[in-house]
């Protein structure tokens, strides 16, 4: 019951991070056609603009990893053998491992929430802000499948 309930807490945060993803995708949607204009005339921009749109995926895809693997494990853990058991925990892990770094690599030198920086770019200035908190939502994501993975092992379904 203690895992099922642990699960259910994982999808919970889960969606919020995809909410967080929604509107941080949302705010650079605005700014589209602008960097495609820009791309045109810049390989850097080209590169920023690709860039900052594979980061946003890598985070959608690892969220729904980890919001599905919870609500599988949540309805079902318990009827899984040992191998299914513990092997989906640990891809899960290395799975948003991988994501975290591959976002902060590209955002680590973005500070969110400098206000005023460039006019008329408010929109911009949230996405970041949002996807800094998608970072802080997989942090404690992939801590949480950490800690699953060590109650799966020692106090079982």
């Amino acid at each position: 019951m203690l895992l099922r309930v642990f699960h259910l807490a994982q999808a919970a945060l889960a969606a919020y991070g995809g909410n967080q993803s929604y509107i941080a995708i949302t705010n650079l949607r605005k700014y589209d056609k602008a960097s495609e204009k820009l791309a045109k005339y810049s390989s850097e921009a080209e590169r920023q603009r690709q860039k900052t749109y594979d980061t946003q995926a890598t985070g959608v895809v690892a969220l729904l990893l980890s919001f599905f693997m919870s609500l599988l494990f949540a309805l079902h853990g318990s009827v899984y053998g040992i191998i299914l058991r513990y092997l989906p925990p640990v891809v899960t892990i290395v799975g948003i491992g991988f994501a975290r770094e591959h976002i902060r690599d590209f955002w680590a030198g973005k500070t969110p929430g400098l206000k005023g920086a460039l006019p008329k770019m408010g929109d911009y200035e949230e996405a970041e802000r949002r996807t800094h908190e998608l970072l802080s939502v997989l942090d404690k994501l992939m801590f949480s499948w950490v800690a699953a993975l060590v109650l799966i092992l020692t106090v079982g379904y």
